[in-house]
């Protein structure tokens, strides 16, 4: 993604501008004392990028500032970003932005923060596809993904360019703790929003889906409840006299019907069908318990042949070494004899006989045969009764028929409710969907990441000293580059905060390098450093590095090579811009001979961030 910062600019409370301006495709650096404000430039760009909370120093800086703006290029668009200072603790959501990149005298509010954000994600690819796939504690599933999360990738701090543990900026804050895996594959280019979109369509249909299945299931377990409330009744209206005779089959509204017809009662036509079905109930009932002796003593069978199979297993050898014996006359004979026996017990405890499906298939005819029959004496009277008085009748009557009206109301809800949409017609769109699946890509991607930083750990590999040699290896559970030992699968515990430093340059370089190689639209082109030079002589107040050690200045100087080519390098391998912005404590003497670097300002001497005659008003 293409992005540059032009000017950074902050307007007095008397209405003064005060332009830092910075050059594309350079490694921009501002050196100069510390409590300059050099650091607080790191803060300006996270708040004019709707940041929620900040860390500007109310001392100096903020109380004598009223406005603080960007004028960047993103996708080769000029804009202006402002936003009014902060009041105490509490941002400000008033902003003045202009689309043309013109810087005003002085900014008014003209545009609404979500406006701007929109403008903001357009520019990053971000729509309302662009979700978060799988929830945390501060990020909910399905949420859409911040603009500012791909930020992650753009700052080395001063807090954590020496971590032995932690390479990315704001991770004691848990939204971006939690943003940071979640994206990025994203922004390595691993994934891409159509993907995550019919990733996402997906697994919308799939609980979709489980959840028509389970009304259905529910639905068939509630109509068997229907049905047997319906049969009870039947079989009560039957034993009163209501009906001649039980239906054979009953359905709510097929009884409802009846039971409306019903004026008086009348014989009981359903006492013999109760003997004709208990008797053939009871026919099916005798002979599946002869069919489960049968299975039970068939078994017991096969179980003795195999016993006796085993016995026999000796003659298998006989038959193998029988060129090494001594034969007798009566020997051939003795062993066809056994032959033919070992054959026919192998052939009866085969794992399946005809006999065996024959069973099986009458055991299941029976079942169903045994649970029809119960379904229909459900429904029939077991002898007859009567009502005492009229007002009984009407209240059986007046039960029964709400009943019924219930069952049927319910049964034609939940039928709908199946229907829309149907369950097979939820699977086809299931399977219709393509979605490519990441594992390979993902581990091609962290190979890339490999190789591109095992590279950089080259043109350092003097100031790595001890670790010269060894390989750079990504761990993408925990995000960061790791040493190991070459030929070996030792991962070393890197010491010193100079390698450290190393370690984040190599990793940033090598995410960006291969963000540009996979063609990501979420990460920007620039990189924001602060103070590389600590591990050496951190704030010394400008204190020349060649009083310290040699080694020192060479490694500052190798830092410095390290970012000067990777600038020429994606010029020249990828035809695409890079900036850096550096803070530094180093001289300037320092920054001579390289081709790609540019003196921005020098914090000392009276200037800084906040120039002396705010101070003074």
């Amino acid at each position: 993604m293409k992005f540059a910062i032009d000017t950074i600019c902050l307007w007095s409370r008397t209405g003064i501008r005060r332009d830092i301006n910075f050059s594309r495709n350079r490694v921009n650096v501002i050196t100069g004392d510390s409590q300059t404000g050099k650091t607080a430039l790191l803060g300006i760009i996270d708040y004019c990028f709707l940041a929620s909370n900040h860390n500007l120093p109310h001392d100096v800086i903020n109380d004598n500032t009223a406005w603080y703006g960007l004028r960047v290029c993103i996708n080769d668009k000029e804009l202006v970003v402002a936003r009014r200072s902060p009041s105490g603790n509490s941002v400000s959501s008033d902003y003045c932005f202009s689309s043309v990149g013109e810087l005003p005298q002085i900014p008014q509010p003209n545009i609404a923060e979500d406006d701007l954000r929109h403008i903001i994600e357009a520019e990053f690819g971000i729509d309302q596809r662009t979700v978060v796939s799988y929830g945390g504690r501060a990020l909910r599933a399905g949420s859409k993904v911040s603009f500012r999360f791909f930020f992650l990738f753009n700052t080395i701090s001063d807090e954590i360019i020496l971590s032995t543990k932690t390479f990315f900026d704001k991770q004691s804050d848990e939204r971006y703790r939690e943003a940071l895996p979640r994206i990025f594959d994203l922004a390595m280019g691993v994934d891409d929003i159509e993907n995550i979109a019919a990733r996402e369509k997906r697994e919308q249909l799939r609980k979709e889906l489980e959840r028509a299945e389970r009304r259905a299931e529910s639905t068939v377990t509630r109509r068997g409840e229907f049905d047997r409330e319906a049969r009870q009744i039947a079989a009560q209206a039957a034993m009163f006299g209501l009906m001649k005779e039980a239906p054979n089959e009953i359905t709510p509204e097929r009884l409802r019907d009846v039971l409306i017809e019903a004026s008086s009662p009348k014989t009981p036509k359903g006492l013999d069908r109760y003997s004709e079905t208990s008797v053939k109930l009871y026919a099916v009932n005798r002979r599946l318990r002869k069919l489960q002796q049968f299975t039970q003593e068939y078994n017991a069978y096969k179980e003795a042949l195999g016993k006796t199979d085993d016995s026999l297993r000796p003659l298998a050898v006989i038959l193998e070494r029988s060129s090494e014996l001594v034969k007798s006359d009566v020997f051939d004979p003795l062993i066809s004899g056994l032959k033919v026996d070992l054959k026919n017990i192998k052939e009866a405890i085969a794992p399946k006989r005809p006999v065996d499906g024959e069973i099986t298939s009458l055991v299941k005819d029976l079942e169903r045969s045994k649970q029809s029959l119960e379904r229909e004496l459900e429904s029939l009277p077991v002898e007859p009764k009567s009502f005492e008085s009229m007002r009984d009748l009407y209240l059986f009557l007046g039960e029964a028929r709400g009943k019924l009206a219930t069952y049927i109301e319910s049964e034609t809800l939940v039928s709908v409710a199946i229907d829309r949409p149907d369950v097979s017609d939820l699977q086809k769109k299931i399977d219709a969907i393509q979605v490519r699946e990441i594992e390979d890509e993902r581990d091609a991607v962290v190979q890339l990441i490999n190789e591109v930083a095992l590279e950089l750990v080259k043109e350092v590999s003097s100031s790595l000293e001890n670790y010269a040699n060894w390989q750079a290896i990504f761990n993408y559970r925990e995000k960061r580059i790791q040493l190991r030992k070459p030929k070996s699968t030792l991962i070393e515990n890197v010491g010193s905060s100079s390698n450290h430093m190393f370690l984040h340059l190599i990793q940033f370089l090598a995410l960006h390098e291969v963000a540009i190689n996979r063609g990501s639209s979420f990460v920007p082109s620039f990189l924001v450093i602060d103070q590389p030079s600590r591990p050496y002589y951190g704030s010394q107040n400008g204190t020349d590095p060649a009083r310290n050690r040699h080694s020192d200045e060479a490694k500052i100087m190798s830092a410095f090579k390290l970012l000067d080519n990777f600038i020429s390098r994606m010029n020249s391998d990828y035809q695409m811009d890079f900036q850096m912005i550096v803070f530094e404590h180093v001289p300037k003497s320092m920054l001579v001979g390289f081709k790609n670097f540019h003196l921005v300002e020098e914090f000392h001497g009276g200037n800084a961030l906040i120039p002396q005659q705010w101070l003074a008003g």
